[in-house]
């Protein structure tokens, strides 16, 4: 390297004598102060040392590209978006150092916004986390306080509506929080997983376009990108798009504030554009340069951004807590729920063959059995469709999702009490009496079940097949051992399980219509009437629940005191507990001797006593020696 100039600000003179000059000690260096009018006229061989600002560095990038400079920048106190930018490593030395070593330099590209020079990043509106660089150096409490001052404006946020317009003339009208526009991602942390096909001599911007639709949405959005620094592993957020072209015009009905470079400004339109590489500069250590850089092609990934309807909704309040569903998601979903509560000749056929399985594997006691008939049921798409009819008040969709389903409970009593007949098996075994006293965990079972049958159904991104919900929730099971109870003319049985299948149909239908009101698809005026008579049916099937739950409490809490306990110079042990008036104990007795009949009488006494109350004692004994 036979010459270098170095551009340098006045105002850092000292800096240059008594840090740098010594880093070139071995070159000769040509020092010229910044005017803003004297530019240097290097030969083909000389190289362009700056120590500028970003403003300075601004004002000298024409001349740099006219006059074909070769730049090298070292680190200034006021460029921090253009070390940023071009990767420039923040230690001095370590600058130099990558100046004196680089084996070229690199044609790279220049974004311009309104024809000024962008050396990190346009931010529009209020894109929060998105910015580049905003938190690379960040740490935890710095971050926590971030989030903090970040979660306090999201109550009053309002989406502002733009018109988005592509060099490929590819036009998008949306409302978003914010945008941020950025030549490339390679040196910022933020934006480096999103943008990994970015290069600074693609010839291509990118916009992020931020358009939340629920502040609840916005936090988690907040959450993931602050803590774990990573936006989805490369993956964009669900309402952020992304769009990649040469230019690109971003103009709104409303004054658009925009920050370029960490400078405030207030406009109508901006233009956004790229000079395809418009200067020679020797990249910093923290800037990955491709020798062939990625296909310049335009991209448009806008498809989860609001359109039509939903700008109107969203520009028009501030940001909601929940989501509020889109016209066109409405839509989409009421013909699949009407779809769903046909009762069809697959509904119908599914529903006979899942209850002979499912009757088959309780006298069979077969838990793969059970559930694969689990698997087979349909019942849960009718279930889900009335949970949208209650909601909405929804008259037919309410009758035919109601029909469907007593038409299926009605089949599956029949074909279970039938097969029960001509079945010469008369036991309870360990299958069926799990179906026969549900308590309020099997309610808890039904409710979250149905959250998830509701949520799969309006998220199209989520398959629909539901095979652990239903294995979960168990809709067919309890209605065929409720038959088993009609074939054996037990009512008992078919009152126990019956309730069981009620406990799932009520948590199913309450966690539907909940899940359903907070994706936005009906006000809660409307839902008002559906919702509390779901949670007075609820609360109507929890009374017996509830008591089985109390009475289950106890009996584990029986088992807890005797199991291992001694008395009498006897231990006892596998304490079972049938739940009748008195209480019926069954235990085995261990001794190191025979146990006459006197001393199963006196721990038969010893135990009423610890557990303040009768009980009929079955006994078997064991010597331990």
């Amino acid at each position: 390297m036979s010459a270098i100039t170095l551009l340098f600000d006045p105002a850092q003179e000292s800096l240059v004598q008594e840090k740098i000059l010594p880093l070139l000690a071995e070159h000769a260096v040509t020092l010229l102060p910044f005017d803003g009018r004297t530019w240097p006229e290097p030969g083909d061989e000389a190289l362009v040392l700056t120590c500028v600002s970003d403003d300075q560095l601004a004002q000298m990038l024409y001349e740099a590209q006219a006059r074909g400079w070769r730049l090298g920048l070292l680190p200034h106190p006021d460029m921090r978006h253009a070390r940023l930018g071009y990767g420039i490593a923040a230690r001095l030395e370590d600058a130099v150092e990558d100046v004196l070593t680089a084996e070229a330099a690199v044609e790279v590209d220049v974004l311009l916004c309104n024809d000024q020079p962008v050396f990190n990043s346009v931010v529009i509106g209020d894109p929060c986390t998105l910015t580049p660089g905003s938190l690379a150096a960040a740490g935890l409490w710095a971050r926590l306080r971030r989030f903090v001052g970040l979660l306090r404006g999201l109550g009053t946020a309002t989406l502002q509506p733009f018109k988005l317009s592509t060099r490929k003339e590819k036009t998008l009208d949306t409302a978003a929080l914010g945008i941020v526009a950025l030549e490339h991602g390679r040196s910022s942390i933020l934006a480096r997983p999103i943008l990994g096909d970015s290069a600074i001599n693609d010839g291509m911007l990118h916009a992020l376009v931020l358009a939340p639709r629920s502040v609840l949405g916005m936090i988690g959005f907040l959450l993931r990108s602050l803590f774990l620094r990573r936006l989805g592993g490369g993956r964009l957020p669900a309402f952020v798009g992304h769009i990649k072209s040469e230019a690109l015009t971003i103009d709104s009905p409303k004054p658009i504030t925009y920050t370029l470079d960490g400078i405030s400004a207030c406009t109508q339109s901006l233009e956004l554009r790229v000079a395809p590489r418009a200067i020679t500069l020797i990249p910093g250590r923290n800037l990955s340069v491709d020798p062939s850089p990625p296909e310049g092609k335009e991209g448009f990934r806008v498809q989860d951004l609001p359109t039509g309807e939903a700008v109107k909704a969203l520009v028009s309040r501030p940001l909601p807590w929940i989501h509020h569903a889109a016209t066109e998601e409405f839509k989409e979903l009421f013909l699949m729920l009407r779809e769903n509560a046909r009762a069809s000749d697959s509904y119908l056929t599914l529903t006979v063959l899942s209850t002979l399985l499912a009757t088959i594997g309780l006298f069979a006691n077969s838990t793969p059995v059970i559930i694969g008939a689990m698997i087979l049921a349909p019942m849960m798409a009718p279930i889900i469709s009335l949970s949208m009819g209650v909601l909405r008040q929804q008259d037919d969709l309410l009758i035919e999702s109601g029909r469907s389903l007593t038409l299926g409970i009605l089949v599956s009593l029949a074909c279970a009490t039938l097969l029960t007949w001509i079945t010469p098996l008369h036991t309870i075994n360990s299958e069926i009496a799990a179906r026969m006293s549900p308590t309020l965990l099997d309610l808890g079972v039904a409710v979250v079940s149905g959250a998830a049958g509701a949520y799969a159904h309006a998220r199209t991104e989520i398959a629909r097949s539901l095979a652990g919900v239903a294995i979960a929730v168990a809709l067919v099971p309890p209605l065929a051992v409720a038959g088993v109870g009609i074939g054996w003319g037990e009512w008992p049985v078919f009152w126990g399980a019956f309730l069981l299948f009620l406990t799932n149909l009520v948590g199913i239908v309450l966690a539907a219509v909940l899940t359903f009101l907070l994706l936005g698809y009906s006000p809660f005026k409307r839902a008002r009437r559906g919702l509390l008579l779901s949670l007075l049916l609820a609360g109507a099937v929890s009374v017996p629940l509830a008591l089985s739950f109390m009475r289950m409490v106890d009996e584990h809490r029986i088992a807890r005191a005797l199991e291992g306990w001694e008395t009498a110079g006897v231990e006892v042990r596998d304490v079972k507990i049938h739940a009748t008036a008195p209480l019926y104990l069954s235990v085995r007795l261990l001794a190191d001797g025979p146990i006459d009949t006197p001393r199963v009488e006196r721990v038969k006494q010893d135990i009423e006593q610890r557990l303040g109350r009768d009980i009929v004692l079955e006994a078997s004994t064991a010597v331990v020696r």
